[in-house]
């Protein structure tokens, strides 16, 4: 987890590992579950984005904080992306 200077921010971290976590329990160990970081974003996208908007525009979060937690969301796609990927290598093996 990362360390960040909002609350709030921990909060939705937090969340937002427990959708990343949930997602690759999903992956079977075969080809074809990347189609989970697709919906990973877009749960991002639906849910965390408006959120972080509205604190942005109440004050309650810096623009430049709200950019920085997004594009960590976007490492942790990438990251569920690289996990499924090397499962479904490691049940070729």
């Amino acid at each position: 987890m990362r360390s960040w200077n909002n609350d709030e921010l921990v909060r939705i971290e937090k969340m937002v590992l427990a959708w990343k976590e949930h997602y690759l329990l999903q992956a079977g160990p075969e080809d074809g579950w990347e189609f989970l970081c697709d919906d990973f974003r877009d749960e991002i996208q639906t849910h965390v984005y408006p959120y972080l908007r509205r604190m942005c525009e109440s004050k309650l979060l810096a623009w430049d904080e709200m950019r920085v937690f997004l594009e960590y969301c976007d490492f942790l796609v990438e990251d569920l992306r690289l996990k499924i990927k090397e499962r479904s290598h490691a049940g070729k093996v």
